[in-house]
């Protein structure tokens, strides 16, 4: 008998697959149980009350393969678990991963997609089509699990989740609380989609709960004879430590490092790396400390609006589904530039496809006014950010994420930089030739891992962030009207330029420059105001709770960067 014919009479025996089976479903917990640090009990209840609860569910029928199919849907979980663990090398499907399903636009999906399909396809091959072709063989097979044997193992896998329990409870003594929907999969995966549900849905309610919010915002204060022009723009996946003006050693911002009137901030973290918590942090009084106020209140849109300034929107993104494009609705104008596809729905257009907008806006508007711009900045397929005369490093083409091609990639972000600060540079000549008032204050909304350590990550929006992914460039731009305006608020920022900031402070420093006066501003967040203070600086974890950025989970690799980039956090 060969060895073919072997397994399939071994296959063919109920009890054995009814064992594998078993050991399928728990794959992803011995994945996690390893990549995931955990007091030891919890390791144990994370494999042990899983691993009873199958045991225990395969034994309500005589064919186990039945189960299998019925829970078809945490075989797919178990194939998202194991392709994300590939990806990042740790933690469980976050609620964040559950929420850029419905934010992230065709684009952004279809280039993701596209360079981990080869992922998608191999857990695939390897574990979630064997599992399926296993059950389908169980259920065609005659032979039947034996009464005898499901009595024997129903008690068996009741006594494994009694351990399971039991090991989860004394966890307190090595300093953690046991929680069965935040320590074992697939129960913290499901509340985690529970809670995306949950979010999203106060997302598509927020018209309704900010509804009767008002600033009661003012300007008392206008310089003499002269508008005032302030524009925010919101950069994407930029990483400070990839630009010449914070000391990268390539030349990636050379009209930011000579640009007369800028202040850069060196020691600036996002509390968040993804777009869709970051960006309203930028955008609202929230912060990760009180993200929830950001249901009740509306955005610094409206803040202007109501001092008197005309509001303007230009956002070179499709942010489906998201609470920014509500926020960017509040603007007097807005334009989305994402309905004037470039050459098909699955591209973008350049940033700098902004500027006849933003240069039609500052030329028509007699009043004061305040300008978003979201821009597709750095964001992954890098080298579709920038016109071909911007591939200054070159080659610049992948057809795939792979760390044999992390040279191309590099080579292209950098160019994404380099287009970037020509687009900044451009957006400055336009406020300048106005002759107005104005200042500029630049951001990213969070930064990018590309295959920079032994780790190999790429991309963001990990459940555990990286160094790569907190540090962003933060840069603010005063015109010399501004600054024989309101000397006293340039001179703060290059006081404060070496402090530690995070990005909950866009909305007070923005407000600050402009001189707009509200009950929700706080001077004390304002980099342009004398009364701003250093504070500890939070990280929102994945159910939206702030914890200390330097607490989230970083590697002796990331604090290694941190120290050398001097990003400040407490060591003890």
């Amino acid at each position: 008998m060969n060895t073919l014919s072997k397994v399939k009479e071994w296959l063919s025996v109920q009890k054995h697959l009814y064992f594998l089976f078993g050991l399928l479903f728990i794959i992803p917990n011995c994945v996690l149980f390893i990549t995931d640090p955990m007091p030891v009990t919890i390791g144990i209840a994370s494999i042990t009350i899983p691993l009873a609860i199958g045991l225990g569910v395969l034994l309500l029928l005589r064919k186990p393969g039945i189960i299998v199919w019925v829970l078809l849907p945490k075989v797919i979980l178990d194939g998202g678990q194991l392709v994300l663990l590939h990806l990042f090398g740790e933690s469980v499907i976050a609620v964040d991963m559950f929420l850029n399903l419905t934010s992230s636009n065709v684009s952004e999906a279809s280039e993701l997609l596209g360079n981990i399909f080869l992922v998608i396809i191999r857990v695939f091959l390897l574990y979630t089509l064997p599992t399926l072709c296993l059950a389908a063989y169980s259920v065609k097979v005659k032979d039947h699990l034996p009464d005898v044997f499901r009595k024997k193992w129903g008690k068996i896998s009741l006594l494994l989740f009694i351990v399971g329990a039991l090991s989860g409870s004394l966890s307190f003594l090595q300093g953690h609380v046991f929680s069965v929907k935040k320590d074992i999969y697939p129960m913290n995966a499901l509340y985690n989609l529970y809670f995306a549900f949950d979010k999203a849905n106060r997302n598509k309610n927020y018209h309704l709960t900010s509804a009767d919010f008002t600033f009661n915002a003012s300007k008392p204060v206008q310089v003499d004879n002269n508008r005032e022009i302030y524009v925010l723009v919101v950069g994407e996946t930029a990483r400070a430590m990839e630009w010449s003006l914070y000391g990268y050693e390539r030349e990636t911002s050379p009209r930011m490092d000579k640009l007369p009137g800028l202040v850069y901030f060196k020691d600036a973290i996002t509390q968040s790396n993804n777009t869709h918590k970051s960006v309203p942090i930028i955008l609202s009084a929230a912060s990760a400390e009180d993200y929830d106020i950001l249901y009740q209140k509306k955005s610094i849109i409206t803040a202007f609006k109501e001092a008197g300034f005309h509001t303007v929107a230009i956002v070179n993104q499709k942010l489906t589904g998201s609470l920014i494009s509500t926020f960017y609705r509040e603007a007097d104008t807005y334009i989305d530039m994402s309905v004037f596809h470039a050459g098909s729905y699955l591209t973008s257009s350049h940033d700098d496809a902004i500027l006849p907008y933003l240069q039609k806006e500052v030329d028509d508007a007699e009043s004061n006014l305040f300008i978003v711009l979201h821009t597709y900045g750095s964001h992954f397929n890098y080298s579709e950010r920038y016109p071909k005369e911007f591939a200054f490093y070159t080659p610049d083409k992948s057809d795939r994420i792979r760390v044999t091609c992390k040279s191309k990639l590099r080579n292209a972000y950098d160019n994404s930089i380099l287009f970037t600060d020509y687009v900044l540079s451009e957006i400055v000549r336009i406020l300048e030739k106005s002759g107005a008032c104005s200042s500029m204050l630049y951001l990213s909304d969070h930064g990018e891992d590309i295959f920079d350590d032994a780790r190999a990550r790429y991309l963001h929006a990990s459940p555990i962030p990286t160094y790569y992914q907190l540090h962003i460039p933060y840069l603010l731009w005063f015109s010399d009207s501004y600054q024989r305006g309101y000397p006293g608020k340039y001179r703060q920022a290059l006081e404060h330029k070496a402090l530690p900031v995070s990005t909950n402070s866009v909305f007070h420093t923005m407000l600050d420059l402009a001189g707009i006066e509200t009950k929700e501003a706080d001077p004390s967040l304002a980099l342009t105001n004398e009364a701003f203070i250093v504070r500890s600086r939070m990280y929102l974890d994945d159910h939206d709770d702030p914890i200390p950025f330097w607490k989230v989970g970083l590697k002796k690799l990331d604090f290694e960067m941190m120290n050398k980039w001097n990003i400040s956090y407490d060591d003890e």
